[in-house]
């Protein structure tokens, strides 16, 4: 059985993942994640029966499916799909994505709808697929202008939203960015503007649009333990090379060997020290 989905192929048979046609070479375990996903959208898999199904006979803790579902979003991106894939439901579990799991619905059921059709209406079956296309065609330059749109309009407004004293920009990541309300009124006050997102897939979006200083981020965010380094690692393999700082709790020396590997420069657990850290990069303008 194959599934596919925007530009991913999975061979349930041989549990081999390809992106545009490429074969990836990817842990198995991360391929029955995504036949898991597959297979019983639109319903969530919860983490219990994802560890049983990917882990089975074997004792493992929730950080494992949690580190699992990141290291797989990451190699989906990593190879070309930019629509995060896989689905967090707090409290619940994960799915597949609704939008490319709308559209694997469609794939499977469509071929069968046409074939019928052709039975009854071979005339106009002819010409119903070139107009589908046609339609797909206008509709995707619609949209695709309206996004051109867009981040225009949010460069501007980000251009004149920032106060005229400004000496520079910061990204502040964290999916509860009301614990940095201290830490954001006082950079302020330093002429710094902080903008705020919550997600690694807001960040990447953010840092691809416009120009940063400097990043903050916490470690873990959601069910992603490690997201903070995650978002380091996509950030350098980008080439991005914004200075970054992590603002968490004490971490492990094997975590934080990782991060200065991954060219992290500072990490912090207490104000102070962040504010000691990260202003030397605005006051050297």
């Amino acid at each position: 059985m194959n599934y596919q989905f925007a530009n991913v192929r999975i061979d349930a048979t041989k549990q081999q993942l390809y992106i545009d046609s490429q074969l990836i070479d990817v842990d198995q375990r991360s391929v029955s994640l995504l036949i898991e996903l597959v297979q019983h959208y639109p319903e969530t898999c919860s983490k219990t029966q994802l560890t049983q199904a990917l882990w089975p006979d074997t004792v493992v803790s929730d950080w494992s499916i949690s580190k699992l579902v990141s290291e797989t979003r990451h190699i989906l991106k990593k190879h070309g799909l930019k629509q995060n894939a896989i689905q967090t439901l707090h409290g619940r579990g994960y799915r597949l994505d609704s939008l490319l799991g709308d559209t694997l619905l469609r794939a499977e059921t469509l071929p069968v709808q046409a074939n019928s059709a052709s039975l009854t209406e071979p005339t106009q079956t002819s010409n119903r697929p070139r107009l589908i296309g046609l339609f797909s065609v206008f509709i995707a330059l619609a949209v695709a202008v309206l996004l051109l749109s867009d981040w225009q309009n949010d460069a501007r407004d980000l251009m004149v939203s920032e106060p005229a004293d400004s000496i520079g920009r910061l990204l502040w990541v964290d999916d509860n960015p009301q614990n940095n309300v201290r830490e954001k009124a006082y950079l302020e006050a330093q002429h710094i503007t902080v903008y705020q997102v919550q997600s690694t897939e807001e960040a990447l979006t953010s840092l691809a649009l416009y120009q940063f200083n400097v990043v903050i981020s916490d470690m873990g965010r959601d069910d992603e333990v490690l997201a903070g380094l995650n978002l380091l690692k996509a950030m350098r393999e980008a080439k991005n090379s914004t200075p970054f700082f992590l603002y968490t709790i004490v971490l492990t020396e094997d975590q934080s060997s990782l991060l200065r590997d991954y060219d992290c420069q500072g990490i912090s657990v207490e104000p102070e020290q962040l504010y000691q850290m990260v202003l030397p990069y605005y006051l050297q303008k």
